[in-house]
This record gives structure tokens, sequence and C-alpha cells, in this order.
């Protein structure tokens, strides 16, 4: 039976039956339990280069600088001239905010933060969109700092969307409004996208041709994750059939996914131009308001814009009673005389 010679540090030794093993302790765990590796015997001439090289792997690992996590992040960014430069009263609000993310993501290495994580803390804040908002604004600061840095190879807040708080924000467009943009050749194209199929500016901005198919748009939502076929309006195919088809996606810039923030800024100043002052999920709920007038069920409706019903019925608040009632009575008196 060999035996092995004198101790060593980080070795682990291990008898069973009536065998003699030695493993190196690497000190890491995982699964809650330290990863152990197997060493050659002792008289084994590849003992010493093994043994030798997991040392040498171990104290790397050691020596090596800790990871930088948010908590860390939100220190930097308090000292950058970008934070100290604000309003006292700015300044305290943002530390009250900054606090929410170190509560939810202190211990979370900055390099590991995903556009999922950030939408994950947003939507656990729904019931109060205010401070949501908040926390969304501290982090697209905080980020910048990080990429400054080369912590971040990109922005996990880019494309997150701001909470909806409620129908002040996000009011209806005006119909004469709509009307003008549909008809206008500068935005008809995603007008006309945002409105005949209900969805996000976000996932307007993902479509892509390859997902037309035999009539249906297949739009997969970034927010929900919920797959949804919309039948595309006879309005939307007749516009999508003069648009050219240049890039993979239909809202494109120089080939790439156009930006949700730049079209919504290209929108609104469209809209300046009319004297309105606009916000672009405003059209969700001008699609929602036209489905339920045009007789939809609020199923009907919820299966095209992707929401809950309850949603649907808060979405609808601004509809036209007058036309929805009037096609109640239509129908009534239709089922009197049949």
């Amino acid at each position: 039976m060999a035996k092995p010679g004198k101790p060593l540090p980080y070795i682990k030794t291990v008898r069973s039956r009536g065998k003699v093993y030695e493993y190196f302790v690497t000190g890491k765990v995982e699964g809650g339990k330290p990863v152990l590796r197997r060493l050659p015997a002792r008289q084994d001439i590849a003992f010493g280069r093994a043994y030798a090289g997991m040392v040498a792997a171990r104290h790397a690992r050691e020596s090596a600088p800790s990871a930088i996590v948010m908590s860390d992040l939100i220190r930097a960014y308090q000292l950058t001239p970008s934070f100290k430069n604000r309003a006292q009263r700015t300044q305290s609000t943002y530390v009250t905010y900054m606090r929410v993310v170190e509560e939810e993501m202190g211990n979370a290495p900055v390099s590991e933060v995903e556009r999922r994580d950030v939408q994950a803390l947003l939507d656990k804040m729904q019931d109060r969109p205010g401070a949501a908002n908040m926390v969304l604004a501290v982090l697209r600061n905080m980020f910048k700092i990080a990429l400054k840095r080369e912590w971040v190879n990109a922005d996990p807040t880019r494309d997150v969307e701001f909470v909806e708080r409620g129908d002040a924000t996000h009011e209806p467009w005006p119909e004469q409004l709509l009307m003008l943009a549909l008809a206008d050749p500068k935005v008809s194209l995603p007008t006309a996208l945002l409105y005949y199929t209900a969805q996000r500016i976000g996932d307007v901005c993902q479509m892509r041709w390859d997902a037309i198919q035999d009539g249906y748009l297949v739009v997969t939502q970034q927010k929900t994750g919920k797959v949804l076929e919309i039948r595309v309006h006879a309005a939307l195919a007749k516009l999508l059939e003069t648009a050219p088809r240049d890039a993979p996606t239909i809202m494109h810039r120089r080939g790439k996914p156009l930006r949700p923030e730049t079209l919504r800024k290209r929108l609104q100043a469209w809209a300046a131009n009319h004297e309105a002052e606009i916000v672009a999920h405003g059209l969700r709920k001008n699609a929602v308001n036209a489905l339920l007038e045009a007789g939809c069920s609020v199923g009907e409706t919820a299966a095209i814009s992707g929401q809950s019903l309850a949603m649907v019925e808060h979405y609808a608040r601004r509809r036209n009673n007058r036309k929805l009632g009037s096609a109640a009575i239509a129908r009534w008196e239709g089922a009197e005389h049949a």
C-alpha cells in the first residue's frame, strides 16, 4: 500500500478498500460542496508537476481582485461629478433609490446583470410606477459609469421601457392626429405597426419581415414572453407592400433594428410639428379602444394586444361609449327580429 509523504497544503487524504488516495482542495465550491481534484500517486513522476500547477491556480484565483458588484458600482457613481454636480435634493432622491437597487441586487456582479434582471426588478414595482421609473433612471446613470470603466460590455438598461403611470401619461392619440399620421409617409409605417398590432414600441422595433406568414405577424413580446399571432390588418398590409425590405427588421436604421428611443423621439417630433404632445405608447390605447368599439370582446382584444383581461379594461377607460352603446343596441335589435 502506498503511503503519502510529508503533509502538504491543500491535500485531503482518503482511504478506501485498503488504498490511499490524495485529492487537491481547489478552494472552489459547487452546489454547496468543496471541489476536489484527484492527484497522481506520490511515487508517480507526474505528482510534483500536477500538484504545483494546482497550487499555482489556486493562489492566482485567491489573489485576483474580487468581482465588482452592484454595491461597488453604486459607490463609484456617487463619487463622480455626474452625481456630485446634481442638486442636493436630487442627490438625496437618487440615494433613496440606490438603496432599493442595493437591497435587490447589491451582491450581483456588475458584469453579470442582464436586461431581464432590470426588467424583473421593475416588474416587482408595478404598483409603484413612479418609484420604478426612478430606479430605472438611477440604473441608467450607474451603467454609463460602468461602460466608461469597462466593467461591462453592454448596458443592460438599454431599451428597457419606463413603467406605465396611468392614464395621465399615456393618453390615446386624438383621432384626427392618428389619421394624419397614418396618411403621412414620414411616420405612417411605424404608426400603423403600433396601432394595428397594439404592441409596445420595443416589440414593434424588433418585428421582422420573416415573421409575417400567411397573413399573420408572429410576435414574441419582450416583456411577457408571450407569442402572439396577429392577423395583419388590411391597411397595414397595404403599407407593408410598398415598404423596402432591405433589412431583417421592418423598422431599422443602417440595417440594424431601430432603437425604441429613436422611434419615440421621431414620433414626438412629428406630433410637435402638428402642435400636439403625444406618447407613442398611447397608440396601444387607441388600438384597444378601436377593437372594443368595433364590437370585439375583451378576450378577443386581449388575444391581439397580449394584455390581461383586467389590463384591457383599464386601457379601455377612454373608449367611445357612444359607439359601444350604439353597436350593442344594434345587436339587441337584431336579436329581437331574428
